[in-house]
């Protein structure tokens, strides 16, 4: 699996959650395997200013799986949050495109919750994606202490849009 085709998947699955704290979601990026020049990935924008990036790095052999919190982090931690809402994501939808996915650790980086989302795909291939965060104009600061949506839900039509596409898939098949 090529990276750019995991990014689709993130894409569309954040697309058609629409969660109501997110003003845009945007690919950037030209690369099609990570460890290039210009790294591909997904990036999240906020009503706040600020936004996150889920982006393909190289798989990194010593990363260990991190369990999954009870809680999403707070608004204040972007990067973290947006890894776990996207683990949830898949474990909502369960795209047949993957195996498997996890949270993970990166050698040398405290972070916290988790440092990357390592998604197996079917093919065996392993996608690594890293997760970072930029600040609105208020910086960390800016962001609300709480979540401001906390009664959201992920909504069927993210289960629906993965239906469409093992559909689709089959048919061409």
């Amino acid at each position: 699996m090529q990276l750019s085709q995991a990014l689709d998947v993130i894409e569309a699955l954040h697309r058609a959650a629409e969660h109501p704290d997110v003003t845009d979601i945007t690919r950037y990026g030209r690369d099609t395997a990570p460890g290039g020049q210009s790294p591909a990935g997904v990036r999240i924008w906020y009503r706040s200013g600020s936004s996150t990036m889920l982006w393909g790095e190289v798989p990194h052999r010593e990363a260990a799986p991190v369990p999954l919190p009870g809680e999403m982090p707070p608004p204040k931690l972007r990067a973290a949050r947006g890894l776990m809402f996207a683990h949830h994501l898949l474990d909502f939808a369960q795209p047949d495109v993957f195996k498997s996915w996890e949270l993970c650790s990166q050698p040398g980086t405290v972070v916290p919750v988790a440092a990357a989302l390592r998604i197996t795909a079917r093919d065996g291939d392993v996608i690594y994606l890293r997760g970072t965060s930029a600040c609105g104009p208020g910086g960390a600061g800016g962001e609300p202490e709480e979540d401001q949506y906390p009664d959201y839900h992920i909504p069927e039509g993210v289960r629906e849009w993965h239906l469409k596409v093992n559909a689709l898939s089959a048919g061409r098949a």
